[in-house]
């Protein structure tokens, strides 16, 4: 039973010091993208305009291919959108 204990108790610290600092990198994305998501969305309550619609541009022919895969997947078969050409 000992030895049981010892052996997890190594794996428990091997496995966290060679995951901690890609955890940690992973919970600093996160907050990155959620702190963004927020600033978003309190511009979009107050009525600000969005600065990042500029930047959509560059994604326009990547969203078209995402969106239909969603929707899709949502189980419409068309697009839900009538003036987004994607069907």
């Amino acid at each position: 039973m000992r030895w049981d204990d010892l052996k997890q108790n190594a794996g428990d610290f091997l496995h966290g010091y060679f995951v901690a600092a890609y955890e940690r990198k992973l919970r600093e994305q996160f907050v990155d993208l959620n702190d963004l998501f927020m600033l978003q969305c309190f511009m979009e309550l107050v009525g600000l305009p969005n600065p990042s619609t500029i930047y959509l541009l560059d994604v326009y022919p990547f969203f078209l291919e995402e969106f239909h895969t969603w929707h899709r997947r949502m189980g419409m078969d068309r697009s839900p959108i009538g003036s987004l050409p994607c069907c």
